[in-house]
């Protein structure tokens, strides 16, 4: 009976609690409708993502499976470069609303597989963007699943153009500088027309690789381009198709950014993880530290990750 008691009174607490929350929410300055990071922050909370909010730049590697999307944050301006699968779009926006995002200034598909192109339809709808880039794929190779021809409505919808970059074009987001360093040529698959940037902010690099497999690397390697990067987006979700040695040579990256989650191909591959630790490179993966956040000062890297 006592514990009966106890039980009713902690409800009771609990239901007053949650009522008094919501009337103290309703009447901040900000309203109703205001972000959960703007709600943590008047309580004395705060998501782990805040971190990033002392640093210039950072760049932010969602969980979101076997799949992938990178937000990055300079100076109050945006990029987004893929949207995960198709029921990803919702949760990347939560995410984005609590860094008060309201206008992506670029977006970036990097190619069309489901996996990278699937939330960008729902993102594309819910947020202005600035431009959006994706790449030239062989007439035969362009996709017509849901997902690709979802994006492509959404983009036809809101009248936005479709700019696909040239290898060595570069654009700014704020003193963040972007090139675009291939596709260098135009691959036989998806993954190996996968659009690469490096991202320059002082003398810190990120290196985005997409789905890129060895053939691009290769073109990559042969291309010319200075690849040296703090930190790497590892391409095809460590993958043995990818991250070559030889790329590993080029790159040269302290820290490895996989983004993966538990499915058939047992992805990332040892003999990948392998050649990481091989290169001294300290290695993070969305499947066992949740998102991670690479920020950077411009002069060193730092990185927190959600758990």
């Amino acid at each position: 009976m006592e514990q009966q008691k106890n039980s009713k009174k902690a409800l009771k607490i609990a239901l007053i609690l949650l009522l008094t929350i919501g009337v103290v929410v309703s009447l901040l300055p900000f309203g109703a409708a205001a972000s959960w990071r703007q709600i943590f922050s008047f309580f004395g909370l705060s998501d782990f993502s805040a971190a990033a909010d002392s640093s210039p730049l950072s760049v932010h590697v969602l969980e979101v499976g076997k799949a992938d999307s990178i937000f990055i944050e300079y100076g109050g301006k945006y990029m987004l470069v893929d949207g995960g699968t198709m029921d990803c779009g919702e949760r990347i926006a939560e995410y984005l609303d609590r860094h008060g995002v309201k206008k992506l200034d670029y977006v970036v598909n990097t190619h069309p597989d489901k996996d990278h192109i699937g939330g960008l339809g729902y993102l594309i709808t819910h947020y202005e963007i600035g431009r959006y880039f994706a790449p030239n794929i062989p007439k035969e190779l362009i996709p017509l699943d849901e997902e690709y021809i979802g994006a492509q409505k959404a983009l036809k919808k809101k009248n936005i153009r479709t700019v696909v970059p040239n290898c060595g074009d570069s654009f700014d987001l704020g003193a963040l500088k972007i090139k675009v360093l291939a596709p260098v040529k135009q691959g036989s698959s998806t993954n190996n027309n996968s659009i690469i940037l490096r991202l320059t902010y002082g003398k810190t690099n990120f290196l985005l690789m997409g789905d890129a497999e060895k053939e691009e690397e290769s073109d990559l390697l042969a291309s010319g381009w200075n690849l040296s990067a703090d930190i790497l987006k590892v391409g095809h979700h460590g993958s043995s198709t990818s991250t070559t040695g030889a790329l590993l040579s080029a790159v040269k990256p302290r820290y490895a950014a996989i983004s993966v989650a538990d499915d058939s191909n047992d992805l990332p591959k040892k003999e990948v993880l392998k050649r990481l630790k091989s290169a001294g490179t300290a290695i993070f993966r969305t499947d066992v530290s949740g998102t991670l956040i690479f920020m950077s000062d411009g002069k060193t890297v730092s990185v927190v990750t959600a758990r």
